[in-house]
């Protein structure tokens, strides 16, 4: 960049100055676009129910893996692993009796099960903690108590499918340490962040518009 493509900071601060009104009032009219768009959104809950890891509930011995991590080393007769609730909660079984057991078919307005079954995966999490011995389920939905009913019905299906697969014969396999309630607050969409985001975003774009329409070539 040669000296006649250079733009000083007091030169910057100079081009803001003058354009202050037009690079905030953008910046303010794009926040406030961004807020009516929020609010006409619909409001999205997420349920949040905790269990005790197997591995944490059976005093297992917890190893450093390759990776750095700490991961879980089971003994034999401890049962399910938390990585096994895991693949047997996001199965397709699992995914099935949830969306025929809250009729998610007509919630979702999906023509066919398999994309009603592609949302509700989409909208449900569950992770593993191993630093906290914890595995949580969340389900986001539109409707505060059917996200809680659907987060505690996947905890209920855990002893069921144990026993239809016969994975294993020990009983309680998994320890709730808290059952979801129905959230108060709402998880989406946010609307205070999104109007910020906007209009940093926007203020960015018109500051620096400015900035390089005013080089001189």
């Amino acid at each position: 960049m040669n000296n006649e493509e250079f733009i000083s900071f007091k030169e910057i601060i100079g081009i803001f100055w003058a354009k202050k009104w037009w690079i905030l009032s953008i910046s303010f009219i794009t926040a406030v676009i961004t807020m009516i768009v929020s609010f006409s959104l619909p409001k999205t809950y997420t349920a949040e129910a905790i269990l005790l890891m197997p591995e944490a509930a059976t005093s297992s011995t917890l190893i450093s893996s390759p990776l750095g991590i700490l991961s879980p080393k089971l003994g034999a007769g401890q049962g399910l692993s938390s990585q096994v609730i895991k693949a047997v909660l996001g199965s397709k079984r699992s995914l099935s009796n949830v969306a025929k057991q809250f009729n998610l078919q007509k919630v979702y307005k999906k023509e066919d099960m398999g994309n009603t079954m592609l949302v509700l995966k989409e909208r449900t999490k569950i992770g593993i903690f191993n630093l906290t011995g914890e595995m949580k389920i969340q389900v986001l939905d539109r409707d505060p108590q059917r996200a809680a009913d659907i987060c505690n019905y996947y905890i209920s299906m855990i002893d069921t499918l144990n026993s239809q697969l016969r994975l294993t014969s020990t009983k309680e396999i998994a320890k709730v340490l808290d059952y979801a309630s129905p959230p108060k607050n709402k998880s989406s969409p946010r609307i205070k962040l999104n109007m910020l985001v906007s209009f940093l975003l926007a203020f960015v774009i018109a500051f620096s518009y400015y900035v390089f329409s005013s080089k001189k070539y």
